[in-house]
C-alpha cells in the first residue's frame, strides 16, 4: 500500500526547518533533506493502548446491557375492559355484558330479570372445583349444589332503563 503524501509550501528556509522540527516532534524521521526541501516519513504503528480502550469502550456497553438483560424479568400485562372486570379480584372478570340489580340477586337477559339462586348469566367464570362462581364481585354457591327450590323470589326488580334513554 502506498503511503500518502502531503505537500506544504513555505515561504523562508526559517519556516523550511520550523515546520520540519514541527513533525520531527510528531514522530515523523527526516528521509531526504536539500537546502529546499524536506521529506519526511512516518510508518504507521498498531497502538495497543487505543486498542485496548475501543475494545473496552465496545465492550463495556455489551458487558452492561448483558447484566441489565440478566436481572430484568419476564413482564405480562392484562388490559380488560373496565365493566367487565373488576379489581375485587384480579384476573378474574364477571360474565360479560351482564346487567345486574342493585342487589346483585339479579340478572337481565335482555327480556327479564333471571334470579341468581336459580340460573347463572352466560359466561361466568366457575371455580376449578365447579362449585363456586365469580359474580365480579364476590365468589357464590353454584345455584344446583344451593338451591333447595326451583321457586324463584317473587320480588323481580323492575326492568332496567333502556340504553338509550
Amino acid at each position: 500500500m502506498a503511503a500518502s503524501v502531503q505537500q506544504i509550501n513555505v515561504a523562508s528556509k526559517e519556516e523550511l526547518e520550523s515546520a520540519t522540527m514541527s513533525y520531527i516532534a510528531q514522530g515523523f524521521s527526516v528521509t531526504k533533506s536539500s537546502p529546499e526541501s524536506v521529506t519526511l516519513f512516518k510508518k504507521k504503528e498498531f497502538n495497543v493502548i487505543w486498542a485496548v480502550i475501543g475494545f473496552f469502550l465496545c465492550l463495556l456497553p455489551l458487558l452492561v446491557y448483558c447484566i441489565v438483560y440478566a436481572t430484568q424479568d419476564d413482564q405480562m400485562v392484562v388490559i380488560r375492559i373496565a365493566s367487565i372486570s373488576t379489581s375485587a379480584t384480579p384476573g378474574l372478570g364477571a360474565a360479560s355484558g351482564v346487567t345486574w340489580s342493585e342487589d346483585r340477586q339479579w340478572w337481565w337477559d335482555g327480556s327479564r330479570w333471571r334470579d341468581t339462586q336459580l340460573e347463572l348469566p352466560p359466561d361466568v367464570m366457575l371455580a376449578e372445583d365447579g362449585r363456586t362462581w365469580w359474580d365480579g364481585v364476590e365468589w357464590r354457591a353454584v345455584p344446583a349444589l344451593d338451591a333447595e327450590t326451583t321457586e324463584p323470589r317473587a320480588e323481580a326488580p323492575a326492568a332496567p332503563p333502556a340504553l338509550g334513554a
